[in-house]
């Protein structure tokens, strides 16, 4: 019932909006524009503890929510696609960065044309909502991208390649808004992975971390200043979205599992790789019920930082048990906590030098996500209580002034995020 009356509520937030004056510096005739900016891994406080001039005046002059709670797990594909689709996992099918279907015994491979594939990706993700409605939408690295939706894409998108220099994904889409104004997009998004790839190795309250923040802030500085360059800067909204913090770990904080239980029976996602057990902030394991019933025994207060939990057990905001690839027992780690097992080849440098993490409890104050936005939409200055990811489709939808497809977001959370002021286009 919730989920038929959620989209009639953001039409008639539409409605409202419709009937608002247009903002300053905005004419009748000029179409908004939103450019969505993912900053994979920036925790929600970093603003508060380095420099980044350029993200902090985006925040001056818009909306910087207190935190943006990330959708379970706290991972990237997952909470990625849900600031798509604006659904929780449990309906957009990503259960994890590489999901296993236990009903057609399939395992999510990037390798082998995973993100390509629309099995694993159900859910309409918010450029396919605008392209149906006549809003071209270009696309640069956004996980689901690469997949159709009933057969449609954005009218411009690419496979990933996660060697492309970081200026040169600055340059394409700014050569996007050099198109007449009939091949411009009206929405863009473009992904950054380098605060995460930098965290994993370095951890979070580091030097490293501080470095990495300048880099995606002076990435964010050279958008900005080419949308005023070409005079669209005052018709854009500008999103910036992580999609989860990150934690500090270390090797003194280990959960060998086996030494609790060897979960005979038990397929578990994270050990099925050609690498061998890594350093998992959760476990998911599938099986019969006898198994599962004997693995969540042998693991009750074995440790005072692992918790496991039967499908049933779940807490109610995780959201996750999409059919067949939500996990029959999942396995969880406090933050800065890690699972692996006896046989776990410490000396790889790849295990041995992580420092951050993330995976953890997505309510968790360290899995806390960054939200600002700036543009037409945004009141200027404020700083709103925390809110799910599977709102900020809401947040774009009225932006754009599209008819949204059905989500798990909340019209009363939208309209706060924008006070209202969701202008007519």
């Amino acid at each position: 019932m919730i989920r038929r009356v959620l989209p009639a509520c953001f039409a008639l937030l539409l409605a409202a909006c419709s009937h608002l004056p247009l903002p300053a510096g905005q004419n009748d005739d000029e179409d908004a524009i939103v450019l969505m900016i993912g900053l994979d891994g920036l925790r929600y406080d970093a603003l508060d503890r380095w420099n980044a001039p350029n993200l902090q005046a985006l925040a001056d002059r818009g909306v910087r929510a207190e935190r943006m709670h990330p959708v379970m797990p706290s991972k990237t594909f997952v909470n990625f696609y849900s600031l798509a689709t604006g659904l929780y996992p449990e309906h957009h099918g990503m259960v994890s960065n590489s999901p296993w279907d236990q009903h057609h015994h399939r395992h999510f491979s990037a390798r082998e044309g995973s993100p390509q594939d629309p099995f694993w990706w159900d859910g309409e993700p918010i450029w396919i909502t605008a392209e149906r409605q006549d809003v071209r939408s270009h696309i640069m690295f956004w996980l689901g991208s690469e997949a159709p939706f009933d057969g449609d894409y954005a009218s411009v998108w690419h496979p990933y390649q996660h060697d492309m220099p970081y200026d040169d994904r600055v340059t394409e889409v700014l050569s996007w808004f050099d198109a007449p104004e009939d091949e411009r997009p009206r929405f863009g998004a473009v992904y950054f992975d380098h605060v995460d790839t930098v965290e994993h190795r370095a951890g979070p309250f580091t030097p490293e971390e501080g470095e990495a923040v300048a880099e995606v802030d002076r990435l964010v500085g050279n958008l900005v200043a080419g949308l005023e360059a070409r005079g669209l800067l005052e018709r854009t909204n500008i999103i910036i979205v992580s999609d989860h913090g990150m934690a500090p770990v270390s090797l003194d904080r280990l959960i060998m599992i086996d030494e609790h239980s060897d979960l005979d029976g038990l397929f578990v996602e994270e050990f099925s790789g050609n690498y061998g057990p890594g350093l998992e902030p959760f476990l998911m394991a599938y099986g019969a019920d006898d198994a599962v019933e004997r693995a969540y025994a042998e693991l009750q207060n074995v440790h005072p930082h692992l918790t496991a939990y039967r499908r049933q057990d779940m807490p109610s905001h995780w959201h996750f048990d999409y059919p067949g690839r939500g996990p029959d027992l999942f396995i969880l780690a406090d933050p800065e906590w890690l699972i692996t097992r006896t046989d776990a080849d410490l000396s790889n440098p790849y295990l041995s030098g992580l420092r951050g993490q993330h995976g953890y409890d997505n309510h968790a104050e360290q899995m806390g996500a960054t939200f600002i936005g700036a543009g037409p939409i945004f009141p200027q200055g404020t700083r709103p209580d925390a809110f799910e990811n599977v709102n900020v489709y809401g947040v774009i939808a009225c932006a754009l002034g599209l008819e949204p497809a059905e989500t798990d977001g909340d019209p009363a959370v939208v309209e706060r995020i924008t006070g209202g002021n969701c202008p007519a286009n």
